[in-house]
């Protein structure tokens, strides 16, 4: 009967603004649109009430986000934490409304309401996942009771993605506006593949096992035991390939490298520590007086497989061997320039170049050489041809 007699009395005054396209001013003296009112009609009491907080609030929670936002990519930033994205939101009205309304009775302000700002930070590697959350404990005010750990709250039986869900606010010492201090936001923290699973999970509209067809919950579990072992052993693969970049770089500095294979790691590291491959940088810089760019030479991988470099020592063998060719043909390239930065690739580029003409490869192997990494026939074809010249003129030059 009270909740006929509240209608009752709203009705006129709803069907008054709808009619004169006005409704009551909204927070900022603006005034709220028509499509505000006419949802306002659905909503319960509290539901309203709590929008209109919200609404009151709205500029507070754009400014914490921004606030947020740039702490957090600052922090993730200086601990060099490899990300896939930061993603956010701010809930809608109609979002809110309608979370208000599912929960009954649990929420009665907007202050009840811990996710009104939300975050998502992706990792590439589930144990960032962890580096990241002992970042924000140290960064915001941590709301233990709300805070959830789905890894471990999750039972070992049901099927469903295991992420973070951190409730934090800004501190009130922190020198940030005091109307954004206090107020609770959410951060999810997942991996790649967690959240690979979790929006799979979301389109396929099944959060929970609670009545899920017993085939199609088996091939959830499957699924989800097949990424969390994937998730496991993507971080097993970083580590290994930090742990071998670590053992090839001391190798070089032993100069005990020889047998090592040439892939992207080994040839990274012996440009970057070799002594002698850092000398002769060096001395092509010297010709015009440049400085040394470091770039990766994963490009120049196949050119070396085709000149049948395929070891540590085979390089050392061919820098020692093409050191003053290589240099001349630098030297007639560079001297007259005005370059002030030169590649660290440049000592394969000429390096190379050297070894086809040391070792008396024809025209037509030159040209093909050339192709690997123009991949344009006629272009190749006239590089062939100058690095020819240039070597005749080198030789020239020396018989002078």
């Amino acid at each position: 009967m009270i909740r006929e007699r509240k209608a009752f009395y709203y009705f006129p005054f709803v069907l008054y603004c709808i009619r004169w396209k006005m409704t009551p001013a909204a927070p900022g003296g603006e005034q709220a649109s028509l499509e505000q009112c006419r949802g306002d009609i659905h909503m319960g009491y509290k539901s309203r009430r709590i929008v209109e907080e919200y609404r009151t609030a709205k500029g507070d929670y754009i400014q914490l986000r921004t606030v947020v936002l740039d702490e957090l990519k600052q922090k993730l930033e200086e601990n060099r934490v490899p990300l896939l994205s930061i993603e956010n939101r701010i809930k809608t009205e109609e979002s809110l409304a309608e979370k208000v309304e599912r929960k009954g009775d649990k929420y009665h302000s907007l202050s009840d309401i811990t996710d009104v700002l939300g975050i998502r930070i992706i990792c590439f590697f589930s144990d960032d996942v962890d580096r990241v959350a002992s970042m924000i404990e140290k960064m915001y005010v941590m709301d233990w009771e709300n805070t959830i750990d789905k890894r471990i709250s999750i039972s070992p039986t049901v099927f469903g993605y295991l992420s973070l869900h951190y409730i934090c606010s800004v501190p009130f010492d922190s020198g940030y506006p005091e109307e954004i201090c206090g107020k609770r936001f959410e951060i999810q923290i997942r991996s790649t593949l967690q959240h690979v699973w979790a929006e799979i999970e979301h389109d396929l509209g099944y959060k929970s096992d609670f009545g899920v067809p017993r085939d199609i919950r088996r091939e959830f579990s499957r699924v989800a035991g097949l990424l969390e072992i994937a998730d496991e052993r993507f971080a097993s693969i970083r580590d290994n390939v930090k742990k071998y970049g670590t053992e090839i770089r001391q190798r070089i500095a032993d100069n005990t490298a020889e047998e090592l294979l040439i892939d992207r790691v080994s040839l990274k590291e012996y440009m970057l520590r070799n002594k002698k491959m850092r000398e002769f940088l060096e001395s092509l810089a010297s010709i015009c007086g440049a400085q040394i760019s470091e770039i990766d030479p994963e490009a120049y991988l196949p050119q070396l497989e085709w000149l049948g470099k395929n070891t540590i020592g085979d390089m050392q063998k061919m820098l020692e061997k093409d050191w003053d060719l290589a240099w001349s043909l630098a030297d007639r390239k560079l001297r007259d320039s005005e370059l002030d930065i030169l590649s660290s690739n440049s000592g394969l580029l000429y390096l190379c170049r050297a070894e086809l003409l040391n070792g008396n490869y024809s025209q037509e192997k030159i040209e093909e050489f050339m192709n690997l990494s123009m991949k344009n026939k006629e272009r190749a074809s006239r590089q062939a041809k100058k690095l020819l010249a240039d070597f005749r003129a080198i030789k020239e030059e020396k018989e002078l």
